[in-house]
């Protein structure tokens, strides 16, 4: 094998493995209480007429640590449901006030969703940090 060979080999093989994305949790971000107590169990119905924002807010804090939930194989479940509650109710108000807008928070949300499904929390992870990157900059406006 030349020399030129190897080097292809090489550059091939680090070029296949830098494809691999890192999972990471931003330590700058206040960590939520997102315990299944107080994020599933003790929560009411959602209100139709709740603040956007508060909305908003709720999904990034449960998808805050969604990807350790699919790892530790606790309560991601639930919290998957309480997302898709309160998407439901904020999807309604995006749609309808600002309807470009509602790709970028589906992108994310379905992150979320093949996370939990398909246990792939590297997918949860990057749904989290578009979710809040989205949420920022929509209520930046």
């Amino acid at each position: 094998m030349t020399v030129r060979a190897a080097g292809a080999i090489a550059l091939a093989g680090v070029l296949m493995l830098g494809a691999c994305g890192t999972t990471f949790i931003d330590e700058t971000v206040a960590t939520p209480d997102t315990s299944p107590t107080a994020t599933t169990a003790a929560l009411v119905a959602v209100e139709p007429d709740a603040p956007l924002d508060e909305l908003l807010t709720e999904i990034e804090a449960l998808m805050y640590d969604l990807d350790q939930r699919i790892v530790d194989d606790d309560g991601q479940a639930a919290a998957l449901t309480r997302i898709d509650e309160l998407w439901d109710v904020a999807e309604r108000r995006i749609r309808s006030d600002d309807p470009d807008d509602v790709y970028n928070f589906e992108q994310a949300i379905e992150l979320a969703r093949t996370g939990v499904e398909r246990r792939r929390p590297a997918d949860a992870s990057k749904g989290y940090k578009i979710l809040r990157d989205v949420v920022d900059a929509y209520l930046e406006r």
